[in-house]
């Protein structure tokens, strides 16, 4: 089975190579999975991507994706695209770069792909699930994206979490039935409209609960604001 990992990057230098490093260590005890590590870097003008290159000399595996800065939706957009008509990807795996989603439950949503899932999603809403380290303007951003916009108003109850970047979403028969570049969504909320994309396409939705923890190095690209509000109800409807 091939699997991509998807690390969408802006300004990471301070966690692009330690990601890099504890991918190669999950790929290295995985055996069984063929993974490929996919960095769509947004032209970083910290040197992200000049890190990544360094990186690709030595493994083969890494692979490098350059673009403009036109969002976050955008970015996985062209990443999502890359893994299935470039690197032949059976289960693409989206993260983040700064570690909030510990990218050591990769094999924990393979798993449950080997089930016969289609999505699997990291999710802080069931079980032991939750957030550590958030600012109340941070848990107030994210109740009214995750729950007002998502479950509320938008009505997508197939899952509990709809705002995470950290899920396993298998290829064939799943995210190749969805038209992704004609999807409009720009910003943050391209991963509530992914999964309501996929929801069209398959009821095979699993979540596994995480611990979502605040970033300890880089900036946040989350902030609460008109702007991000603007962007997010933009996006889903």
């Amino acid at each position: 089975m091939k699997v991509v990992n998807i690390i969408p990057t802006y300004n990471e230098k301070e966690n692009i190579g330690k990601m890099l490093e504890t991918l190669q260590a999950i790929a290295k005890k995985n055996p069984q999975y063929e993974f490929s590590h996919l960095i769509v870097d947004d032209t970083s003008p910290d040197g992200t991507a000049e890190i990544v290159k360094k990186y690709m000399v030595k493994d083969k595996s890494i692979k490098l994706l350059e673009g403009k800065r036109v969002g976050l939706g955008e970015a996985l957009i062209r990443g999502y695209k890359y893994a299935e008509d470039k690197l032949a990807a059976d289960v693409i795996i989206p993260n983040d770069c700064d570690f909030s989603f510990d990218p050591y439950r990769i094999p924990d949503l393979l798993r449950k792909i080997d089930e016969g899932y289609d999505v699997v999603v990291a999710s802080r809403h069931v079980g032991e699930g939750k957030t550590e380290g958030w600012s109340l303007f941070r848990k107030l951003n994210h109740f009214v994206a995750n729950e007002l916009f998502a479950w509320y108003i938008a009505g997508i109850r197939e899952v509990h979490d709809h705002n995470g970047n950290f899920k396993a979403i298998r290829v064939k028969g799943v995210l190749d039935k969805i038209p992704l570049y004609k999807l409009r969504v720009k910003g943050f909320g391209f991963q509530c409209y992914i999964i309501y994309q996929l929801s069209k396409v398959t009821k095979k939705f699993f979540e596994i609960p995480v611990v979502f923890t605040f970033r300890t190095a880089g900036e946040t690209k989350v902030s609460f604001n008109k702007r991000y509000f603007k962007i997010y109800i933009r996006d889903i409807f």
